[in-house]
């Protein structure tokens, strides 16, 4: 039941309470002390009462004692028990041997209908020892315990009301934001205008909220925009070849044999670069979604540089033509035991793009250089080409995905793309040195770190910021 009231509710009704119950506890330890503080004053005044026969008796005791002033009653005792005056109200007027056994000091004595309090003030002389018993009317201290309790227990219902009325207020002010978020992102989610909720000046809890959720946001309009564009651009870079390989298609009619097998030739070239783009999807769908990371030592990393480039020197002579590429590597690890957050898969598919981008990077010769080095607590893996680098149009956006140049440098594309992404992954970046008209250097810098990075993987939460 209470779950379903509305927090600014549960907030006032809790808060109530507290505010009530210490309201309470305060009102219960005033009436406390007032009631002892009553209880002291009453003493003193009885005390003073018996202190009147306390005198006579001492000096020489009366026959017969004067009655006690208005509202105030009187017993006195002689040692041989014989009542000498008694004056007490109906209720105690025989119960003097019950109130002298309970001591010589102030007692609190009820009787059918009241509660009186009873001070009895033993005096001792050479004959004996005499009893004072001593008490007023109740309602003298009962009116002050009964004006204080009522004005108490007004206190406390209108501190209560009050409070209550404030709290309300008070969480409504609190809450406004709240409610101003929640009718900001309603509308946010109806109109998608790409606007962001209301953040206050305050540097308090809803600002940081509000804070959050935009940056949440920004972050999921952003990556709804890079899907449309890669769907977009995908569909766009597929249909072409799509297109072309329906015409090729189309060609073929029997009638030549060699125009047919050239028309052959050609589709499976269409087919092979179809395949290439579907193989690039897919790998960058899987990059976004794994959710583990690996890890290689920089001695591993160096085997997975001398395989690459193994892979390369024998796609170059396989398909070498006219051309000569000279292809090469250099490891400069000053400490090969030591990891970097990446699996020698991702890292041999990041040279694979690497190498095959620079070899693509023209028709003519070129040479390649692979390099991956050490400084300090950052591994650096470069590829470098003299091919003339990339157009200046397009190495500013070089690693965004279907990114494809006018120059001779066409690179770049998916490949380039699953790159950046894998280097990101692993908690580094890639970057461009370009040299137009010379050549182009792309790097990508992997942290490293003394331990394996998978034994604490569940302590460390991955970069996977997006570009």
């Amino acid at each position: 039941m209470f779950s379903r009231l509305t927090l600014r509710a549960r907030i006032t009704i809790g808060s109530t309470l507290v505010a009530i119950l210490l309201l309470g506890l305060t009102a219960v330890i005033v009436f406390a002390q007032l009631s002892s503080v009553v209880a002291e004053k009453e003493r003193a005044v009885l005390h003073g009462i018996t202190e009147v026969y306390r005198g006579v008796i001492e000096g020489v005791p009366a026959e017969k004692f004067e009655p006690p002033g208005p509202k105030q009653h009187v017993a006195v005792l002689d040692p041989d028990g014989t009542v000498r005056i008694n004056t007490l109200p109906e209720g105690l007027h025989d119960r003097l041997a019950e109130i002298i056994a309970q001591g010589p000091r102030l007692h609190s004595v009820s009787s059918a209908h009241e509660t009186f309090y009873v001070y009895v003030d033993p005096v001792t002389t050479d004959a004996g020892t005499w009893y004072v018993i001593a008490t007023r009317d109740q309602d003298i201290a009962e009116e002050v315990i009964d004006d204080v309790t009522h004005l108490l227990i007004a206190v406390l219902v209108v501190s209560a009301v009050v409070f209550t009325a404030g709290s309300w207020i008070v969480a409504g002010a609190a809450l406004r934001p709240v409610e101003r978020m929640r009718r900001s992102a309603e509308s946010l989610a109806v109109a998608n205008r790409g606007e962001l909720l209301p953040t206050g000046p305050a540097r308090d809890e809803l600002g940081a909220l509000s804070r959050t959720l935009n940056d949440l946001l920004e972050r999921m309009r952003a990556a709804s925009d890079r899907e449309r564009q890669m769907v977009s651009d995908a569909s766009h870079e597929m249909r072409n070849p799509l297109a072309v390989l329906r015409a090729q298609l189309e060609l073929i009619d029997g009638s030549d044999a060699a125009t047919d097998a050239a028309v052959v030739d050609d589709a499976r070239r269409t087919l092979a670069r179809l395949s290439r783009i579907a193989d690039s999807l897919l790998q960058l769908s899987r990059i976004d979604a794994a959710r583990e990371l690996g890890a290689t030592t920089l001695a591993d990393a160096a085997a997975v540089v001398t395989d690459a480039v193994d892979r390369a020197r024998l796609r170059a002579v396989e398909a070498q033509g006219d051309r000569t590429v000279d292809l090469d590597y250099r490891v400069d690890a000053t400490t090969p035991e030591r990891f970097v957050w990446i699996s020698a898969d991702d890292l041999g598919r990041i040279l694979d793009n690497l190498i095959e981008n620079a070899l693509s990077a023209t028709d003519g010769d070129v040479e390649i250089l692979v390099t991956l080095s050490q400084r300090a607590e950052t591994a650096t893996l470069t590829v470098r080409d003299d091919a003339g680098g990339f157009a200046p149009e397009v190495a500013d956006r070089a690693f965004e995905r279907f990114t494809r140049g006018t120059s001779s440098y066409s690179g770049g594309g998916l490949g380039l793309a699953i790159v950046a992404r894998l280097a990101e992954r692993a908690g580094g970046a890639a970057r461009i040195e370009n040299e137009p008209g010379v050549g182009a250097s792309v790097l990508v810098d992997l942290p490293v770190t003394a331990s394996d990075p998978l034994t604490a993987v569940e302590d460390r939460s991955p970069n996977t910021h997006q570009r």
